[in-house]
């Protein structure tokens, strides 16, 4: 049973490596079009960071945030070489290395740990939230940020009808799965947040849904976006 589980892990690990592989391409100029939702995320992460800051992206893709936020030393890892050669090519003065979430292997700790939308593609996020010990110190800040698990209808509709490209199935997780997993990694949860119900821009209706009635409650529970901040008590 444990063989077959870890075989099932590693036969999903590869299927969204291909994945990202195959999407590769094509990643740059997909982003571009979702600049709007993307940018609300840097938005959010540059509100913690300045430009003295070490910080690490796990899970960067082609680059576009590790290389838009603040920072003096700015590291993106990810487990597709594809997309880290992409990152490599569009932004040279970000460095970037190909590496799986699961088992990190730098030697050096970072102020700001970032995982952007990646929960989902994990197996195993629990051991992921442990591996964050090996870069972080005692004043470490990590951000995520993951799908709000009651859009997963909307997501797959969305799929369909062509609106967003379409992935392998995502483990979607809880707020609360979340916040337990982190607890369980021995990560002090100190701020919480939803944003984000109209994902694209529509002029001045994005603003006031985003701006003002996101924040309402009962909407704001239904924001697609979830951010978690902790500190690593290493």
């Amino acid at each position: 049973m444990v063989r077959n589980n870890k075989q099932l892990k590693m036969s999903k690990k590869q299927t969204f490596k291909d994945y990202f592989s195959a999407i590769a391409a094509h990643r740059i100029k997909y982003r571009k079009t979702r600049a709007y939702y993307w940018n609300d995320i840097t938005k959010y992460c540059n509100y913690f960071l300045h430009n003295e800051l070490s910080v690490l992206e796990i899970g960067c893709g082609t680059g576009e945030l590790i290389a838009s936020v603040k920072g003096k030393r700015k590291l993106g890892i990810d487990f597709s070489e594809k997309m880290i050669q992409n990152a490599c090519k569009q932004f040279p003065d970000v460095d970037f290395k190909i590496m799986e979430a699961e088992q990190i292997t730098l030697n050096e700790k970072f102020d700001v740990i970032i995982l952007s939308n990646l929960i989902g593609f994990l197996d195993d996020v629990e051991n992921v939230f442990k591996e964050l010990k090996k870069v972080s110190h005692h004043k470490t800040k990590i951000i995520v940020t993951y799908y709000n698990y009651l859009w997963q209808p909307f997501i797959k509709f969305s799929e369909f009808i062509g609106l967003k490209k379409k992935i392998p199935p995502l483990n979607w997780l809880s707020h609360n799965d979340i916040i337990n997993l982190l607890y369980l990694a021995d990560f002090e949860v100190y701020r919480q947040n939803r944003r984000i119900l109209l994902p694209f821009n529509i002029p001045f209706i994005s603003f006031i849904f985003n701006k003002y009635i996101a924040k309402l409650p009962f909407f704001n529970y239904l924001a697609l976006n979830q951010f978690v901040l902790q500190t690593c008590p290493c």
